[in-house]
């Protein structure tokens, strides 16, 4: 049993949540939100840090009246300080006599120096896509097998590191350390998929405040991540431009309205606050519907054609799974189902509850971060956390000569040796 706290920064609000980690389940033991009096841009910036710093004290303040112990948490990012890339890794002249090790394994993802290539950003994980030995493409689990030559392609997912320090210095202002640095949608891939959808090829989307942000997994792996600087305010913002009113109405509007116009009656009417002024006049919900339609049809067709330059027609997905705020939008999953001609559903929260209430939607995310953290292998996969950094900084002190500490390791067996055989001939003696 562990507990583990988790952390996710979004640009409308932060969300906190204490999980634990009994058998088989995560209960949730604490789970807070706390919304900006503005929503932040896609990025945290020096500008807008100190508005999320606040926000996160509160959570904090709350959350000590549940647990004193906890000063490490989990931290996930999503928009463009994600980015992921894949790169083909080999060892050659291997014996093939012996069967492939996890130390072998090893080498080629989570002590692989590729890590290190990356510039300006960290990596924050290494996922093993498909295994080729000796030429022989397609292998999902080696170990145990024999190959002279090994190879893999990695899918490295990286954050910026400008964006890991702004918030780690937030954290610590708030009384707390950053522990496991993680990708948003890959965390939110792995827990908001059943493993039938991660098979035969789904594209999970979360369609947040700032950025749509999405994943496409196929035989259990991720092949492809991404993310759209647009999400549910550009929709407020469409329709504040659209009809020359206020964001705060227009938002009121977009929860108030489906994004499929067909749906709405033709007949029904709105009356629109003009922006500075006490002017009102008449529209149709259909013509609030079809800014939101044009929108939301964009979103899902920019994605639709990254896939297919990607990863071509064939591996366009089975199904199509929606989270983040703005997939609860009316009319969203029909919309999706309509662009990508697949199976669509948003995820499922009914059985998820806190303190005896389900939670909301925009909540999934941080619950992902924390099953992510619960399911995490060290021993086989590779993680960006406070101890990686601080292995990397003192192995990178000074290069090891491993020829050099087998001799000296045979020099210590045979003087050991050779004092056991004296001590025994003294003995001998006497």
């Amino acid at each position: 049993m562990s507990k583990i706290l988790s952390l996710d920064i979004g640009s409308n609000s932060c969300k906190l949540i204490l999980t634990e980690k009994a058998y088989n389940s995560v209960d949730i033991l604490f789970y807070a939100e706390k919304n900006y009096a503005e929503p932040i841009r896609e990025k945290i910036t020096s500008d807008t840090s100190e508005i999320v710093e606040n926000q996160i004290k509160n959570l904090i303040r709350d959350f000590r009246n549940v647990d004193n112990d906890i000063y490490q948490c989990n931290v996930a990012f999503g928009g463009s300080s994600v980015t992921s890339t894949i790169i083909e890794s080999s060892i050659d002249n291997l014996d093939s006599s012996q069967i492939i090790t996890q130390d072998q394994l090893n080498l080629l993802s989570k002590n692989n120096p590729k890590i290190n290539s990356f510039i300006t950003k960290e990596t924050a994980h290494i996922i093993p896509l498909e295994y080729s030995l000796d030429g022989m493409i397609g292998i999902r689990h080696p170990l145990g097998m024999h190959t002279k030559k090994l190879s893999v392609k990695n899918l490295y997912v990286n954050v910026e590191k400008e964006d890991i320090s702004l918030v780690s210095n937030i954290l610590s202002n708030s009384g707390l350390s950053t522990n496991l640095i993680i990708s948003e949608i890959l965390a939110a891939s792995q827990n908001l998929l059943n493993s039938d959808e991660k098979e035969i090829g789904s594209l999970i989307i979360d369609i947040g405040a700032a950025s749509t942000d999405y994943c496409y997994l196929k035989k259990g792996k991720p092949l492809l991540t991404g993310s759209l600087p647009v999400g549910g305010n550009q929709f407020t913002s469409d329709l504040s431009i659209a009809f020359s009113t206020n964001k705060d109405f227009a938002n009121q509007l977009k929860f108030e309205t489906s994004c499929t116009p067909e749906n709405e009656r033709i007949a029904e009417k709105v009356i629109i606050k003009q922006e500075d002024s006490t002017r009102t006049f008449e529209i149709t919900k259909r013509q609030i519907s079809q800014v939101l339609k044009e929108r939301a049809i964009e979103i899902f067709n920019l994605i639709r054609q990254e896939m297919i330059e990607s990863l071509g027609q064939e591996n366009l997905p089975e199904r199509i799974i929606l989270c983040g705020g703005g997939s609860k939008l009316d009319g969203m999953v029909p919309l999706a189902r309509y662009i990508f001609q697949s199976k669509t559903r948003l995820v499922d929260t009914k059985n998820i509850k806190f303190l005896g209430e389900n939670i909301p939607i925009e909540a999934m995310n941080v619950l992902s971060i924390a099953n992510y953290a619960h399911k995490l292998d060290n021993d086989t996969e590779y993680s960006l956390s406070n101890k990686v950094e601080s292995s990397k900084i003192s192995s990178n002190v000074k290069g090891i000569d491993t020829e050099k500490i087998m001799k000296i390791s045979s020099y210590i067996q045979n003087s050991v040796k050779i004092v056991i055989e004296k001590i025994k001939t003294i003995f001998k003696g006497k």
